[in-house]
């Protein structure tokens, strides 16, 4: 119910099918269940371990694929912006957090893997403080592009 009530423009049926097509695929779990009216409500987590890319995954990808895993994660990042943007008034953008930017790095291969691993520490960290009320939810996404 939840992910309906941010994905306005998803049917339920549809919805009930992704869930078990990612639960058959053990991308997603369930962590609770709960008796609610007669009805079993059930509570899924992501199974991180299993939504990774593997370097082999990577090596193996086609071209194609990749055009299409990276068009998902941009129209995936521009529905949720659009969702946001419609609802505040850009004055309170700066009090929310929203911004978005882009920085060319210059690294060598062994500043890059140290920069992605403390990058990655810096992100888990935060990413381990639980929901309460007082605390927004916000969606940090990043990816490096080698320029050649």
């Amino acid at each position: 119910m939840q992910l309906l009530e941010k994905l306005e423009d998803i049917p339920q049926a549809t919805m009930y099918r992704h869930l078990k097509q990612l639960n058959d695929a053990n991308l997603i779990e369930v962590i609770e269940t709960n008796k609610v009216r007669g009805t079993i409500e059930k509570n899924y987590a992501v199974k991180k371990e299993n939504v990774k890319l593997s370097e082999s995954d990577i090596e193996h990808t086609s071209v194609e694929e990749h055009l299409r895993y990276f068009m998902t994660y941009q129209a995936n990042l521009l529905k949720e912006f659009e969702q946001y943007a419609n609802k505040p008034q850009p004055v309170q953008y700066k009090e929310d957090g929203l911004g978005y930017w882009q920085a060319t790095l210059h690294l060598t291969n062994d500043e890059m893997n140290q920069f992605g691993k403390e990058l990655s520490e810096v992100v888990q960290k935060w990413t381990e403080v639980k929901a309460s009320e007082k605390r927004q939810a916000r969606t940090f996404a990043t990816m490096f592009i080698p320029q050649k």
